[in-house]
């Protein structure tokens, strides 16, 4: 099914996009904790995903 990969996708790219303006209008010193934060969120959404998967199944 074509559309979970879609929803990923458009997902995955919103994030980074956020994520990239959020960076580069952020201090050094703020840059590291979007890192950390970034990285939990990248697991979370992955998890949300999975879930929504094996719910359309």
């Amino acid at each position: 099914m074509q559309f979970q990969a879609i929803a990923k996708g458009m997902a995955v790219g919103a994030a980074a996009g956020m994520v990239g303006y959020l960076v580069s209008s952020a201090s050094k010193s703020e840059k590291s904790k979007f890192k950390r934060r970034t990285v939990k969120a990248a697991h979370a959404l992955g998890a949300v995903m999975d879930s929504v998967a094996d719910l359309m199944r």
